[in-house]
């Protein structure tokens, strides 16, 4: 990553969450399309796994003990 890049992602982590999430809204709406091409049943299985993984940790982290 360019130095460049770097300062824009200090000032990006610096930023409130609210105001995180509306650049973020316009950096998409702005950024290129991508594609990455069509994903295979493996690719999204794991992806589902991973998913769901996460999801079931953060769960746990707010249920109180």
């Amino acid at each position: 990553m360019s130095q460049q890049a770097s300062e824009l992602m200090e000032a990006f982590e610096a930023l409130p969450a609210e105001q995180k999430r509306a650049f973020t809204a316009e950096f998409f709406r702005r950024a290129m399309p991508f594609d990455s091409g069509p994903l295979n049943d493996d690719e999204t299985s794991h992806s589902a796994d991973a998913l769901f993984a996460l999801l079931d940790a953060e769960e746990d982290d707010t249920q109180p003990r």
